[in-house]
């Protein structure tokens, strides 16, 4: 028997951490606070951006906007795949290079639809009926069957009837383009008239989206929700937040598009853009949000979770210990924000646990132990690399100052130290959280602190995880922001502050 049905789940509650691959996503999303103005009014929408870390949230995000697209009656298009062809490079992306990309999206799910209103096609005006033909012909007129399956995977709110009616008419190398035109009663368009109406289309893209949302409105749908997601893991963006944003930098700086009438824009973004994308940025026009998570709102993360995966029966993780301890609380510290995160300590838990016993019912602190460490070490590896884990190993301390790591540590210049805290600091592993004396010293020195709970693990790797996180965590009373830190370390005299608000903590 698996070792999750041992503790009372139906299914493993922490296989997955892509939310494209979570079937029951919805009977466990947590929506943030802003999740409505997302949404917004489907009879006026709005564009907008949601600004996230990796592994925040924002695929989840996207999933439940095309959730809610049935009930307030609009067409959600994803727009997740960045396709390049030979040699083209991300400075080559033009606004009509996604406008084509949205165009062909937004017609394809357009007849899928029309599948199911017979009546629409065939009462369409002959003008009508024209503009169509020419928007299959411009947009659809290369693909065959197996092209089509790639669009349809894309395209995730289309419900599942529509994608088998694709595969049930058209074959594999079949063209589309002869079957539309046959089911939709359509005339042919000869090639140079084609080629024409083409030419003529690429130079209006802006009202050919107006053209479609008025085809669209015929099946019901008050507006069109174009959901901009995944820029980041192109295989030309990868991890660079520049060329991420560059990519996508023709449509965010587009206010008459995004302000189109009857269009909402969703973007679903790497906050890593931020810096460059704040020129371009208009939040009076286009609204911003940023998705952060405390420890409060990740524990209703892995409560939800852990109800939907049990039938309701398991709420808490602390039930599925041998001894409780309040341990969701400590693993909801340790995910440092990130629901990802926290799936992956919870997944390593089970993983240890099953292997130090599969006949166990319960978890023992041992293997949270085991885990916390294990974990940690596979994020930072992950977000650092090894070399930089290395020097923070060799430090060993959660707070220290430049003198301290070049005279004590590194053996290093203090350019050479500052230096090496500056990159850890730009890494989002290190913040400075004050200045101190340290006699003999008469003037100040910056205290920086390690504010990743991973990497603070990592140092305390030998700690039992209990005693690590007792004699550490203290919770600001002022902003709630979760201090990791070993009030020791302070120098004499010297009180211990927030690395948020900077306000004592004791």
């Amino acid at each position: 028997m698996a070792f999750y049905i041992q503790l009372g789940f139906e299914s493993h509650p922490f296989l997955k951490t892509n939310a494209d691959e979570e079937e029951s996503l919805q009977s466990y999303f947590v929506p943030p606070p802003y999740f409505d103005a997302i949404i917004g009014d489907s009879n006026s929408p709005n564009s907008s951006v949601v600004l996230a870390p990796r592994g925040a949230g924002k695929t989840a995000q996207r999933r439940m906007v095309e959730a809610a697209s049935n009930a307030s009656r609009y067409l959600a298009v994803t727009y997740d795949r960045f396709e390049f062809s030979a040699g083209q490079k991300i400075s080559d992306i033009t606004l009509q290079y996604h406008l084509r990309n949205l165009i062909t999206r937004i017609l394809i799910s357009f007849l899928s639809y029309l599948s199911e209103w017979p009546d629409v096609s065939k009462n369409l005006s002959k003008e009508e009926k024209k503009q169509l033909t020419v928007f299959i012909h411009a947009y659809l007129g290369d693909l065959t069957g197996d092209s089509m399956q790639e669009f349809l995977n894309e395209l995730k709110s289309l419900p599942d009837k529509f994608k088998n009616f694709w595969s049930r008419h058209v074959g594999f190398m079949e063209s589309v383009i002869n079957f539309l035109l046959k089911a939709y009663d359509l005339e042919k368009i000869d090639l140079p008239d084609a080629k024409q109406e083409e030419k003529r289309l690429g130079e209006t893209y802006k009202f050919q989206l107006e053209s479609l949302l008025e085809l669209v409105r015929k099946i019901g749908f008050k507006s069109i929700y174009v959901l901009v997601d995944r820029p980041d893991e192109t295989e030309k963006t990868g991890n660079d937040p520049k060329r991420t944003y560059q990519l996508i930098q023709p449509l965010m700086r587009d206010l008459e598009l995004l302000g189109l009438s009857g269009y909402g824009f969703k973007f679903f973004l790497w906050d890593k853009i931020e810096p460059f994308f704040r020129s371009d940025a208009r939040p009076d026009r286009v609204p911003q949000y940023e998705l952060k998570w405390n420890r409060k709102s990740l524990k209703e993360v892995l409560s939800k979770r852990l109800l939907a995966f049990s039938r309701g029966k398991i709420s808490t993780f602390d039930v599925l210990l041998e001894e409780p301890c309040s341990i969701d609380d400590q693993l909801c510290l340790m995910a440092n924000g990130s629901p990802r995160n926290l799936i992956r300590l919870c997944e390593r838990i089970l993983a240890i646990q099953g292997d130090r016993d599969p006949n166990a019912r319960r978890i023992s602190i041992t293997a949270i132990d085991q885990a916390t460490v294990s974990h940690s070490e596979k994020i930072c590896i992950e977000n650092y690399g090894e070399n930089i884990l290395k020097d923070l190993q060799r430090v060993g301390r959660e707070l220290f100052t430049t003198n301290f790591v070049a005279n004590d540590i590194l053996k290093i210049s203090a350019n050479g130290a500052r230096n090496k805290i500056t990159s850890w600091v730009n890494l989002g592993i290190v913040s400075q959280v004050g200045t101190v004396i340290i006699p003999p010293a008469t003037r100040p020195t910056y205290l920086y602190g390690v504010v990743d709970p991973c990497v603070v693990r990592v140092m305390h790797r030998a700690i039992p995880f209990e005693e690590f996180v007792q004699d550490r965590w203290l919770p600001c009373g002022h902003c709630i922001t979760d201090n990791l830190i070993n009030i020791d370390l302070y120098p004499e005299g010297e009180d211990p502050v927030c690395r948020q608000c900077g306000r004592k903590l004791i």
